[in-house]
């Protein structure tokens, strides 16, 4: 039975790691971060008009770090909400949303312009993702999504500034949000592991 546990508990850790490496996969390659994002917004709960009411923020494992290799963040969306997601309103202690011409989707030698990108003219938009009610401190802004992010689907934008998780909070009545640590699937998955190889000791003596 000890053998039964062993065996089927490396497969779970495997699994939680896999996990950790595929939260980025919503976001292209751009420039620096060639496995996609650098932090991933989960919104788990909207409100009738398809606001984001409730997300959490969480940095990728490992760390992509700035798109440009200086300052600019590249965020994913995973709508877990069970319905639409059409906005998120965003606010930041940075001016996240001051976007000066070096986004993912601007041809400015960063590489990997990503081709699936959208009319926004920031350039900082991915597929349907526009900005609007920016802020004049440039620190809170709407991110609005055409038609909408499904249930379990995927988006992707940029923000300007090395934004970390806990810097990404609702603003304007749009949420709240919680905020794991930036190796929470790394810590788990270690811990198991850690406990997988006592059990095994304890079995052998």
């Amino acid at each position: 039975m000890k053998w039964l546990n062993l065996k089927w508990a490396l497969p779970v850790a495997a699994l939680l790691l896999f996990g950790a490496s595929q939260a980025s996969a919503q976001c292209p390659a751009v420039g620096a971060d060639s496995n996609g994002c650098e932090l991933v917004i989960t919104v788990t709960a909207v409100n009738a008009s398809g606001v984001g009411t409730a997300f959490t923020v969480a940095t990728t494992s490992p760390d992509q770090g700035p798109y440009d290799g200086v300052e600019d963040t590249l965020v994913g969306v995973k709508n877990s909400s069970g319905a639409v997601l059409t906005a998120l309103n965003l606010s930041s202690p940075l001016d996240a949303f001051a976007f000066d011409g070096d986004g993912p989707c601007v041809s400015t030698g960063i590489g990997n312009t990503p081709s699936n990108c959208s009319s926004d003219p920031s350039g900082y938009g991915g597929p349907g993702v526009s900005f609007s009610g920016i802020n004049a401190a440039a620190t809170s802004g709407t991110v609005s999504f055409a038609p909408g992010v499904a249930n379990g689907g995927t988006a992707w934008f940029a923000l300007e500034e090395a934004v970390t998780a806990s810097q990404i909070t609702g603003g304007g009545g749009g949420g709240t949000s919680s905020t794991p640590e930036p190796g929470s699937f790394m810590l788990l998955a270690s811990g198991l592991l850690g406990l997988v190889g006592f059990a095994r000791r304890k079995a052998l003596i």
